[in-house]
C-alpha cells in the first residue's frame, strides 16, 4: 500500500526567509538549502527549528516550523490528507 499527500502546505514567508540566514551561517549553501527545503527534509527543518528555538520559542517562526514538521497547517488547525493507491 502506498499513500501520496493530498493536501501540500508551504512555509510562511518569515520562515523561509529565517532558514535561508540560518543556514548559510551553518555552512548549507543556496543550492543544497533548495533541494533539502523541495524534499520536505524534516531532519533538515527539525535543525532549523531547534535554532530558532534557542532565539525565541514562542515565535510564528517556530510554530511554523514545528507544525510543518508534524504535518498541520499552522494558523488553519488542519493535518494533511493522506490519500491511498495500489494494492490492498
Amino acid at each position: 500500500m502506498s499513500y501520496i499527500r493530498a493536501n501540500e502546505f508551504v512555509l510562511q514567508s518569515d520562515t523561509v526567509k529565517f532558514i535561508y540566514e540560518q543556514a548559510v551561517k551553518m555552512g548549507y549553501d543556496e543550492e543544497q538549502i533548495e533541494e533539502l527545503l523541495a524534499a520536505f527534509d524534516r531532519d533538515f527543518l527539525r535543525k532549523m527549528k531547534d535554532e530558532i528555538e534557542i532565539i525565541d520559542k514562542n515565535s510564528a517562526v517556530y510554530k511554523d516550523l514545528e507544525s510543518f514538521i508534524n504535518g498541520e497547517a499552522y494558523g488553519y488547525n488542519i493535518h494533511f490528507c493522506m490519500l491511498r493507491y495500489g494494492g490492498r
